[in-house]
């Protein structure tokens, strides 16, 4: 054999194998990839789903099985999502499907018998549960969960075996105790102590799974309790309410109705008056005001003796209660840096002690909330001595003073202004009428939460006359009384006096008008409300107070304020009034606030509302509406002048929203002119819509 060749074959040989090993590192080195890319993606999908974000999980989910067909772990939780999403037949595929990649999983099977027992098909929820049973032998929640499905096929005595089973494992397991003595009521095993422990069991487990916001389970509790315990009051009062939130109207009133009324069960807890509140609210929200305000009195009556005292002997009178035409308010004015507010005058010499508390209630024909919101106060009313309460009706067309004489007749005290005066004048003229040391306004559709003014008094009282004002947590809620979302501010339980407010409330309006109380000597010396501001006027004098005097805060959520998205967003937040008056109260307070902090407080209220206002300027965009938009985006530019707002705008022009009429907005823009842009963030339209 030449041995050149002999060489060159081993040359290639080796090469070979090299080339080879390099492969195949390559390969693994791919496959390892692969790998991670799908676990990744796994778990993007799975944080997802936790933070409820379903769509997005759902995505993500079927990329790991279009990698990855086999994923057993993808398939599963499609499952489990599909059920979040109300999908049951979707969800029982997908489970199935992840059972034929892996027949032994315990948890898959648990879950299809869950999902089955959700769906009432309580035979085919067993067969589920005993093959995860087979696979993990003692289980309480499969043991639990197996004992109801039996139960349901009226199977007694296997189920109680179960539960028992359940017990032995965990004593305290409280679901399969109440569970069994639900199945030993079914057979008549029970004593009545034995009943009112297993119905207290219920009505407990009914609470929890109602805090968790699976009311349908929490119904079924409520009614089993009631089934143990027929003359449960709270089981009837929280089923009731739950079938309240369920929007089931019409169950929900006869089940308050029939135990509520009962003059015995009323009289072993009177504090059931909240049983007759809400009540009302079911009555409101059906419009049917009559009965609303029978039951909200009588509600009140049960709860507070004070209107029960005032309300019984206006009963007796046949005296109508008089409503007062708004006396005429001096017109004086208070100068605060460079701007002239409404005078508030002094409380006028009596023999009358004054009240802590003045609450003016501001009305203009809106009815809906009117009556919700005077019972959270009333509620709460300590009596004349300590608080009064005006209502200030700003010449409404609709019969605001009727309603409010059927359910505060001798304690709420009425206004009527002769014409509109607008709703910031109105609040001022319900200041200058007040005697109180401590001022609270409320709009109509607002409400206050237990506990509200005796904290806020016991806080209060005895305070500094640094104090100005004070505030507490609140919460916003829909036009159905659902909560949105809570403001707390960050200073936890902590009450006293918050050294950074002034930076805080001076950069942004964080505190609603329900959640606020003010000295009345703070008005005398500050002056009111600016009516210039009919919109923000409260951040325009919270920023105002704090700047010269020290606030209170109050911890815990403790009123409410309503939002109405729709009337917001097309009468204000989507139009140029919007930046106009941010702009208008930024200058009002720039011109009062301390020497030291106002340039920096002001440039951060400035940068902040830019941004949110440029925002709301996609609201008319969406509607089609260029020439909104165009306006937003003219008055936003006023509001802050700085390099970093001119960048701002332009990358908010690059949005997709904006390409319909992106170049004509910034060939009208660049002929505005804008102080200190420097000319390079001046681009051409061309080089933006690019």
């Amino acid at each position: 054999m030449n041995p050149t060749k002999v060489s060159e074959c081993k040359v290639k040989s080796r090469t070979q194998i090299a080339v080879q090993k390099h492969q195949s590192v390559q390969g693994n080195k791919a496959e390892l990839l692969y790998k991670t890319e799908v676990v990744e993606i796994f778990q993007l999908a799975f944080q997802h789903q936790r933070a409820n974000r379903l769509v997005e999980a759902e995505l993500l989910y079927t990329q790991v099985l279009e990698k990855q067909p086999g994923h057993h772990e993808a398939l599963y939780s499609l499952g489990m999502l599909a059920q979040q999403m109300g999908q049951p037949q979707t969800a029982e595929q997908w489970l199935n499907a992840a059972l034929q990649i892996q027949p032994d999983s315990a948890k898959t099977w648990f879950s299809l018998g869950n999902l089955r027992l959700v769906q009432e098909q309580f035979l085919e929820a067993e067969k589920a549960y005993r093959q995860a049973l087979v696979l993990v032998p003692d289980s309480l929640p499969i043991y639990n969960n197996l004992g109801y499905a039996l139960q349901q096929q009226r199977l007694f005595e296997e189920a109680i075996k179960y539960y028992q089973k359940a017990l032995k494992l965990k004593p305290d397991f409280i679901e399969a105790e109440a569970n069994l003595g639900n199945a030993l009521h079914a057979q008549g095993k029970l004593s009545s102590e034995q009943q009112l422990h297993y119905a207290q069991l219920n009505n407990k487990l009914g609470v929890a799974r109602k805090k968790a916001g699976d009311l349908k389970t929490a119904v079924t509790y409520y009614k089993q309790a009631i089934a143990l315990q027929p003359d449960f009051l709270e089981a009837h009062y929280n089923l009731g309410l739950a079938l309240q939130e369920q929007s089931e109207l019409e169950e929900a009133i006869p089940t308050a109705v029939n135990y509520a009324s009962s003059k015995k069960l009323l009289k072993i807890n009177p504090n059931y008056g909240e049983i007759y509140l809400n009540l009302g609210k079911i009555y409101q929200e059906q419009n049917n005001l009559t009965e609303a305000i029978s039951a909200y009195r009588q509600g009140l009556k049960l709860i507070n003796p004070h209107y029960t005292k005032v309300i019984e002997s206006e009963q007796t009178s046949e005296i109508a209660q008089e409503v007062s035409v708004t006396p005429q308010i001096s017109q004086g004015n208070v100068t605060v840096g460079a701007y002239q507010f409404p005078a508030i005058g002094l409380v006028p010499d009596s023999e009358k002690a004054r009240p802590f508390w003045s609450v003016v209630v501001t009305v203009y024909n809106r009815t809906d909330y009117l009556l919700e919101c005077l019972t959270s106060l009333l509620a709460q009313w300590p009596g004349e001595e300590e608080m009064e309460i005006l209502l200030m009706d700003n010449a409404s067309e609709t019969p605001v003073l009727e309603m409010v004489n059927r359910i505060g007749k001798g304690v709420v005290r009425c206004y009527r202004n002769p014409e509109n005066i607008g709703p910031v004048n109105n609040m001022n003229a319900g200041i200058a009428l007040s005697r109180g040391k401590w001022i609270h306004i409320l709009h109509d559709d607002d409400c206050v939460l237990p506990g509200f003014y005796a904290r806020l008094k016991q806080s209060l009282e005895d305070c500094s006359d640094s104090i100005g004002a004070g505030f507490t947590g609140f919460e916003y809620i829909n036009g159905k009384g659902e909560v949105l979302s809570s403001q707390e501010y960050g200073y936890g339980e902590q009450r006293g006096i918050p050294h950074d407010w002034l930076w805080k409330i001076g950069t942004i309006c964080i505190v609603m008008l329900p959640a606020v109380v003010i000295r009345r000597e703070t008005f005398e010396r500050l002056g009111g409300y600016y009516p210039q501001l009919p919109e923000i006027a409260d951040w325009e004098m919270n920023k105002r107070i704090a700047s010269f005097y020290d606030w209170w805060y109050e911890p815990g959520i403790l009123a409410r304020y309503r939002l109405h998205f729709q009337r917001l967003s097309t009468e204000y937040w989507g139009s140029s009034k919007q930046p106009t008056a941010f702009r208008q109260a930024i200058e009002i307070a720039e011109s009062y606030l301390p020497s030291e902090f106002c340039s920096e407080i002001t440039a951060q209220a400035r940068s902040q509302y830019f941004d949110g206002c440029l925002e709301s300027a996609l609201i008319p965009l969406k509607a089609g509406d260029i020439f909104g938009a165009f306006r937003i985006i003219q008055e936003t530019l006023k509001l802050d002048r700085s390099p970093e707002a001119a960048v701002k705008l332009f990358a908010w022009l690059t949005q997709t929203e904006a390409a319909p009429l992106r170049e004509e907005i910034i060939a009208k823009l660049l002929s505005v002119p804008v102080d200190n842009i420097p000319t390079e963030l001046k681009p051409s339209p061309t080089a933006i819509a690019a």
